[in-house]
């Protein structure tokens, strides 16, 4: 009964679309030219441009990859809530530490309430507001927009709304901590800031 009437509550459902970690559209931007580019002979008489991230200084193309990162976490969370389970996605390429353990309890929670989360959040405006990549495991602060009045939970059986207290903000600041690990950026934890609307 706690756990139903966790998610019924406004609150709950905001931790529910926002459990942490990274980036925050709904799709994940990955540049396959600078791929297709390295598989192009070079002309005899003409140099290849140098890809995006070549011409960013190292700094610069970390901050980018983490921002990659943080968006493919948003495309993958939506996919687990809407199963609902981890399984299946590639949820745990992008999310670790506490990121991870809130998305799989949210999961269960889903589970056990027979309930889904149905549409998807709209992420925007990510940014890398602090960076600390000399450290032995580099980490990086982001901050976006999250909106999640399209990202509804639903009864799995009927498909209809699940009756929720109505959350009175449905975009507001998300700020997430992410490290580097093994090279992959992982988001390990996030706040909602419910009082900074967007």
């Amino acid at each position: 009964m706690a756990q139903l009437d966790r998610l019924n509550s406004g609150r709950a459902v905001s931790a529910l679309l926002l459990v942490v970690c990274v980036p925050l559209t709904a799709a994940c931007t990955t540049s396959s030219s600078s791929g297709n580019e390295k598989d192009k002979p070079a002309s005899p008489t003409a140099t290849a441009a140098p890809s995006k991230s070549a011409t960013l200084d190292p700094a610069e193309a970390a901050k980018a990859e983490a921002l990659t990162a943080y968006k493919g976490y948003w495309t993958e969370l939506p996919k687990a809530f809407a199963v609902p389970a981890i399984e299946g996605t590639d949820l745990k390429r992008y999310a670790a530490a506490e990121a991870l353990n809130k998305a799989m309890e949210t999961v269960a929670n889903l589970k056990t309430n027979g309930r889904v989360m149905t549409g998807e959040p709209v992420v925007s405006n990510a940014t890398v507001t602090g960076a600390e990549l000399e450290k032995k495991t580099p980490n990086v602060s982001v901050s976006a927009c999250l909106d999640i009045s399209k990202w509804k939970i639903t009864d799995k059986k009927t498909g209809q709304p699940a009756p929720v207290a109505s959350s009175p903000v449905n975009k507001y600041v998300v700020t997430s901590l992410m490290e580097r690990w093994d090279g992959s950026w992982m988001v390990l934890k996030y706040e909602l800031h419910a009082d900074q609307p967007c």
